[in-house]
């Protein structure tokens, strides 16, 4: 939501929530592969993660709440795309990510829901728990 909506810094990168989760990955993941995400999910520091994972929720609210009607039926601005290529935060092996996002609206993109994105990976990640 920060740089495709608010076009401000990912809180990823305040307060060192990399070092503090003790791992390195600072893109969405989408181009791991199962032996990748297992090293993760070993290294990962969960009580930072979720830490994180509020940090993300509460300044999500922040720009939920300064948005205007009309900018809901807004497409991310191709700016703001760049630069979330720019930054890494999709690798260009995710690009379908990417693609995916710029086609949404604003408010499209505030409807995808965090729970529904985690149930679709539940079979990938019991999967790989065993």
């Amino acid at each position: 939501m920060n740089l495709l909506v608010a076009d401000r810094p990912q809180v990823l990168h305040k307060s060192r929530w990399l070092d503090r989760m003790k791992v390195t990955v600072c893109d969405t993941g989408n181009a791991m592969n199962e032996a990748e995400i297992v090293e993760y999910s070993r290294a990962v520091d969960c009580a930072a993660l979720r830490a994180y994972s509020q940090a993300v929720g509460r300044r999500t609210r922040e720009i939920v709440r300064q948005l205007e009607p009309a900018q809901l039926k807004q497409k991310v601005e191709p700016a703001r795309m760049q630069r979330v290529m720019d930054e890494g935060t999709v690798v260009p092996a995710a690009q379908g990510v990417a693609d995916y996002w710029a086609g949404r609206t604003i408010a499209g993109l505030l409807l995808m829901p965090a729970p529904r994105h985690n149930f679709v990976h539940l079979n990938e990640a019991l999967r790989l728990k065993s």
